[in-house]
């Protein structure tokens, strides 16, 4: 159920001359899973935000920490007005320019992946994933002792990389050689598309750089416990399936 204040403020924000919706994946659009590939996005969810990008003057994106190619994959979105923003804000569906690196950051990443692959043998039950220019140790699933134990390595290689910028998440110790975060890029788009206003649905860590770049004007929802710097919160994301559709219906009272 999403609570009144919530629901007044995402009412103010629908009146809003250019308004721009979005949300992060996993946790927010699709409960967490403890295999990420079979993450899926609640009924509803994406069709609202396709609703949402098809009205005048409305915006919707998907930010998240994962690769842009498995965040097209995973939604289904690649022929969608939906902006899709993958690996916190260092890929854009908007953006056609090339994403290759350079000879220096590619060495480093290489170095990166090496380093964080002896991080997960000697930590079973991590995994790690590769991404454009990131590498990222996981530890979804593992006790909280064994978890901490390799997030902690996972630290230590990363501040022997000076290169390397360092995203602790849920779970999650990710290691890019590109600086990006989620708050940097949406303000991009925000700017892009001139939105008078921003709502946002985030759970993470990762998501509290966008929360603290929001104004006034704009609504940000966390997802979930924990301390945050948005000024609304919803417990899950069924919550959030039903904030979307009330969006939709303010926003397209018509429809």
């Amino acid at each position: 159920m999403v609570p009144e204040t919530v629901a007044a403020a995402l009412g103010r924000a629908a009146t809003a001359p250019t308004l721009l919706v979005a949300t992060d994946f996993d946790g927010v659009l699709a409960p967490l899973v403890l295999d990420p590939s079979q993450s899926r996005a609640l009924p509803g969810t994406l069709e609202d935000l396709e609703s949402l990008a098809s009205l005048p003057s409305t915006h919707a994106a998907v930010v998240s920490g994962r690769d842009l190619s498995t965040l097209t994959q995973l939604t289904g979105l690649a022929d969608s007005a939906v902006t899709r923003i993958g690996s916190h804000g260092a890929e854009s569906s908007a953006d056609t320019s090339s994403n290759d690196l350079d000879g220096s950051r590619a060495d480093a990443l290489a170095a990166l992946v090496d380093d964080v692959a002896t991080v997960a043998a000697e930590h079973p039950g991590s995994g790690v994933e590769h991404k454009p220019a990131a590498v990222v140790l996981h530890t979804r699933g593992m006790e909280a002792g064994p978890a901490r134990a390799a997030e902690d390595a996972a630290i230590k290689v990363a501040a022997r990389h000076t290169e390397a910028h360092v995203m602790h998440g849920k779970h999650v110790v990710e290691m890019s050689v590109v600086r990006a975060d989620k708050g940097t890029a949406l303000m991009a788009l925000r700017d892009a598309v001139s939105a008078d206003a921003v709502v946002y649905f985030g759970d993470d860590v990762t998501d509290e750089d966008v929360f603290r770049l929001l104004s006034e004007a704009d609504v940000g929802v966390k997802v979930g416990d924990g301390p945050t710097a948005a000024a609304y919160r919803v417990d899950t994301p069924e919550d959030v399936a039903d904030a979307l559709s009330m969006l939709v219906a303010r926003r397209n009272p018509t429809a």
